[in-house]
């Protein structure tokens, strides 16, 4: 059984950033229509990328009482994807319990003029669950298609029903929504939204940004902003979940704390360092 789903657990850190891109609500368009920005020119709203190579934060996750490991957020390198220039993102959690190990990487090719996913990757074991897959993203032609790792050739090949298929204009995954709500205002009382994700399934995504509160971690003490994903699934980012997320109050905009419910407990994530990079 797969007790512990990297994808869910970076899907309530990513709807909480879904602010940045896609279809909107009118209370999302009229808040970009007053920096510039359209529904339909998604680009307009994301600004000159503002963050640099080397730049790390590093994470105690817990479930309920027991520290379960860590995870890492990273932007790890500049790299071209089809010649175009991209940023690789990657989210890791590595620990687990004595009998059940967790030792995930997901990983987004992030080009940033404009904002979009070139390729999305997760490598995933949890205990005896295996996935090694990724997604091609075509802007070109408005298609994503997926891969399977193959073990005995080497090498991945494309999925035989998962390609080709419809993404939105400027479509991003959720490790790259990681990033932009940091060059972006989150107004208390505010409600938002969403269908931008790359993956229709995902959509849509809800975001309550719900107040301000003083919060001390391992890496210190910070005035946050707290917000609420809910999206229309099971899993960690449901709305049953309750999840709320803490982002600090100034221009880093750092993830700082991640709390939300599941049947079986509650898994939380603390900012212990970070690192602005080189």
């Amino acid at each position: 059984m797969q007790w512990f789903n990297m994808r869910g657990f970076v899907l309530i850190v990513w709807v909480t950033i879904i602010t940045a891109a896609g279809t909107m609500t009118a209370s999302g368009q009229n808040e970009l229509a007053s920096r510039g920005a359209t529904a339909g020119n998604p680009d307009a709203i994301f600004p000159v990328w503002p963050f640099r190579v080397g730049e790390e934060a590093e994470y105690d996750v817990t479930f309920g009482p027991v520290h379960i490991g860590r995870a890492h957020l990273r932007i790890e390198a500049e790299e071209s994807i089809r010649e175009t220039s991209t940023f690789r993102l990657a989210f890791e959690i590595d620990g687990g319990i004595p009998v059940y190990k967790i030792d995930d990487r997901t990983v987004s090719w992030l080009a940033s003029n404009p904002y979009r996913s070139m390729r999305f990757e997760q490598v995933l074991r949890e205990g005896g669950y295996r996935r090694h897959r990724r997604f091609e993203l075509y802007h070109d032609v408005g298609t994503v298609t997926r891969e399977d790792w193959d073990e005995e050739v080497g090498e991945y090949k494309a999925h035989p029903k998962h390609r080709d298929l419809p993404i939105p204009v400027g479509a991003l995954d959720e490790i790259s929504y990681l990033y932009l709500i940091r060059t972006l205002p989150l107004e208390v009382g505010r409600t938002y939204t969403f269908n931008g994700y790359f993956e229709d399934e995902g959509n849509p995504v809800v975001l309550e940004v719900l107040r301000r509160e003083r919060v001390r971690v391992r890496s210190g003490t910070f005035k946050t902003i707290v917000v609420r994903p809910i999206i229309q699934a099971d899993g960690l980012f449901s709305e049953d979940g309750e999840a709320e997320v803490y982002i600090s109050d100034d221009e880093r905009r750092l993830i700082v704390q991640l709390k939300t419910k599941m049947g079986i407990g509650e898994v939380n994530m603390y900012l212990r360092r970070f690192e602005v990079g080189a």
